[in-house]
């Protein structure tokens, strides 16, 4: 395999030829307040002491695509730390993409960290891939990657790359052949193009239901204005408004269900989000609540959705692997075709799918409930909504008894959940999915007001 960064170097001895293009990410700071490893244990026999772990890093970084996910795609360093500093400072490493000159256009980049104390990486602090979403030249980010078992870790970087962002220059008008005029000198009228999207709504200031034409027809939607663009909301579940049953049939998901509204039941159908994400590069949201406590915030990129007849799969990139739809049992949702119980299409099988065959402790069988795009089998937003139970969104198993129904679940978290099972049994009480066309490195991620 073509190894995606080719080296690390201080940034004194990083020289790259002006006619060539290149893009390069240095690292400026790696930050384990915890002192951990990903597992939550010390790394030596001072951890009571707040000594950290010696420190060595490997990263891979790619502008065109390339998937980095790979160990094998990793470049290594020396040591980044020997003195069990938990913040390291002033690293000013930089790791480059060896397959630049390849780029046609620079629209946002992948970056993939390993952290570990040890050269081999047998001893993990912490292991992640994340896509920054920008068409900018240079940059700073900072990136927290929440751990299951401890604080989380905090990267720094800057970019900067000479590759050129994508075009915006409009067609030209084609030319014609002069020919006598007989037409009228009035001036012609247009009809103005109606909006496919929120973003394309004129004058929009607040958020509110709004009318959409995403394949000539109209559609209301919930418009989120926000600081730093607009969302047009796909689906959303929450308390407010009718109470709407989502265990129905196939047929019935390619049309719309329900009402749009902040925290109402709704989901846009999939023959819209069909025509919708097939019309322009689409990035999704989705937010996920328990209560007014925002409990994660998961964005992906290129997201759309096929034509029936490939079922309506779900294709898009995700910012953090192993989460979300990306979370993998065998599969994931990414790539999956949309299935209910009377007509299932997941790569495991009815009969291996834990959203179908999830058994409580004394035996009790979920019954089916909703459609998704079950890869995983370890999500889906079209669960039955129940109420948060003191401040917490688990559903205990004297409940589970009663009603037999799997919740609206998401995976935050990576490996299997409650009791071995890809479901973890929480079910959130607000969720919502929303499509966006702005640049995804400007959005607030511990921005809770959808969840107020």
């Amino acid at each position: 395999m073509l190894k995606t960064s080719v080296f690390f170097a201080f940034l004194a001895l990083s020289a790259v030829a002006d006619d060539a293009s290149f893009f390069k990410v240095l690292i400026r700071e790696v930050d384990n307040p915890a002192g951990t490893l990903q597992n939550g244990q010390p790394c030596g026999d001072f951890g009571y002491l707040g000594l950290g772990c010696n420190v060595y890093l490997q990263a891979a970084v790619s502008a065109t695509g390339q998937n980095v996910s790979s160990s094998n795609t990793l470049t290594s360093t020396n040591p980044i730390n020997t003195q069990m500093e938990n913040r390291i400072s002033n690293l000013n490493l930089v790791v480059l993409d060896a397959n630049a000159g390849n780029a046609h256009s620079f629209n946002g980049f992948d970056l993939h960290i390993l952290i570990s104390s040890d050269q081999a990486a047998n001893s993990i602090i912490d292991d992640y891939v994340i896509h920054v979403d920008t068409t900018q030249s240079t940059g700073v980010y900072s990136y927290t990657h929440q751990r299951d078992s401890t604080l989380s870790t905090t990267i720094s970087i800057a970019w900067s790359t000479n590759i050129s962002p994508p075009s915006t220059t409009s067609t030209p008008e084609p030319t014609t052949t002069e020919v006598p005029f007989t037409g009228s000198t009035l001036p012609p009228t247009t009809t103005p193009k109606p909006p496919m999207d929120c973003s394309e709504i004129s004058n929009l200031t607040s958020s509110g239901v709004q009318t959409i034409y995403p394949n000539g027809s109209p559609v209301q939607v919930y418009c989120d204005t926000t600081s730093y663009g607009t969302y047009t909301v796909i689906q959303s579940r929450g308390a407010t408004g009718e109470n709407v049953n989502f265990n129905i049939t196939y047929d019935k998901y390619t049309d719309i269900i329900g009402t749009p509204g902040k925290e109402t039941n709704f989901w846009f159908g999939l023959d819209n989000m069909n025509h919708l994400s097939g019309a322009k590069p689409y990035r999704l949201q989705i937010d996920l609540c328990c209560g007014t406590l925002l409990v994660a915030k998961q964005i992906y990129h290129s997201f759309k959705v096929g034509t029936a007849e490939y079922g309506y799969n779900l294709t898009a990139t995700a910012d953090i692997s192993g989460i979300g739809l990306a979370y993998s049992s065998t599969y994931t949702d990414l790539g999956a075709k949309f299935s209910t119980f009377d007509n299932f299409t997941g790569p495991l099988g009815k009969d291996d799918c834990d959203e179908f065959q999830y058994f409580d402790d004394s035996g009790v069988q979920s019954q089916p409930y909703g459609g998704w795009w079950y890869g995983s089998c370890g999500n889906n937003l079209n669960g039955f909504w129940y109420p948060k139970r003191n401040g917490n969104c688990t559903v205990p198993d004297e409940v589970f008894k009663n009603t037999t129904m799997l919740g609206i679940n998401m995976r935050t978290t990576s490996g299997q959940g409650y009791g071995g099972y890809n479901v973890d049994m929480v079910s959130y009480d607000r969720v919502r999915m929303a499509l966006f066309t702005f640049d995804s490195i400007t959005i607030n991620r511990t921005d809770s007001s959808f969840c107020s």
